[in-house]
């Protein structure tokens, strides 16, 4: 193994100024690269860390990050903490076409934290408390997951209800969320009945949780705009959003999030940055819906690349 730098965790590129998600890519079929784009500076750095080779690389909850070998069969899955560099081995797990999202219940610290993995749109996820030896698969259709103040909540499939997901033992435990009136926590589906594709995905913000909704063109893979939805978890109410005021999302498929734009001059604050399948960095300004191009952006990235916004 070559040495130096490079293939050291201390080569994360972290600045201890930096208070904001690059934007890391896996690169190829396998994951062999990663590149992180750095939008303040407006520069990709590539970097060789060994923890990293071959593994998909996506945020999960409380600042760890899923590491996925594809290439096993079964696949290879720990969770790693950039920060501490430690590394927690979870159960090996089967293969799905699609990559698989993490989510954590509690932070990996916590003797009860159970570990939630799930491929959007697929009839069933896997969970196993955090130092089982296997996952358990459960059939279930849901739409789309988030941690959120050490809890699970869940946008089902067919009905668009919003649950609590809790474990017990070796059980995973559906909660409807219902608000004083006896009404289930329900959001009609965002998209238009026309629209030729959507991408979606509960977001943290600030001490709120939010449902961002994103919906593209007809042929072309192009984004035309987002809904934005506040998801209040006490009263069990929702309304949608104009605005998100000093605030701005960061949105991909394996890891979103959001961020104030206090003191962070050079965000775009009632923004979006995204990166979709036609591979380019974009803000999305929320109120008058416009796009802006960010022309430097993460160099060689493919078809088979994934991209997730992370915290160093």
């Amino acid at each position: 193994m070559k040495k130096g730098c490079e293939y050291s965790p201390s080569c994360l590129p972290k600045d201890s100024d930096q208070t904001h998600p690059p934007l890391l890519v896996s690169q190829g079929k396998n994951s062999q690269g990663h590149t992180f784009y750095d939008i303040s500076k407006n520069e990709s750095i590539k970097r060789d860390i060994p923890e990293f080779c071959n593994k998909h690389v996506s945020a999960t909850s409380y600042g760890w990050l899923t590491l996925i070998d594809y290439r096993k069969k079964p696949l290879d899955c720990c969770l790693f903490n950039p920060e501490s560099n430690e590394m927690i081995q979870l159960p090996s797990i089967k293969p799905e076409r699609e990559k698989y999202q993490c989510f954590l219940s509690k932070p990996p610290t916590h003797p009860d934290c159970y570990v939630l993995l799930f491929v959007s749109c697929r009839n069933f996820l896997h969970f196993c408390r955090l130092g089982d030896e296997k996952f358990i698969k459960r059939q279930i259709k849901l739409h789309t997951l988030t941690s959120f103040k050490e809890k699970i909540y869940a946008r089902m499939s067919e009905s668009g209800n919003f649950v609590e997901i809790d474990f017990v033992d070796q059980h995973l435990l559906l909660k409807e969320m219902v608000n004083d009136s006896g009404q289930i926590l329900h959001i009609p589906w965002p998209s238009p009945s026309n629209a030729p594709w959507h991408a979606h995905d509960l977001v943290e913000s600030c001490g709120e949780l939010l449902l961002v909704h994103m919906i593209g063109y007809h042929h072309s893979a192009q984004v035309a705009y987002f809904r934005i939805f506040r998801i209040n978890t006490v009263e069990r109410e929702w309304e949608e959003l104009s605005s998100i005021g000093d605030r701005t999302i960061f949105f991909s498929l394996f890891g979103s999030m959001s961020l104030s734009c206090t003191n962070r001059s050079y965000l775009k604050k009632n923004s979006i940055y995204y990166s979709w399948i036609d591979r380019n960095l974009w803000i999305y300004d929320i109120e008058d819906r416009s796009k802006t191009l960010i022309k430097s952006t993460p160099s060689r990235i493919g078809t088979t690349d994934s991209k997730s916004w992370i915290m160093l």
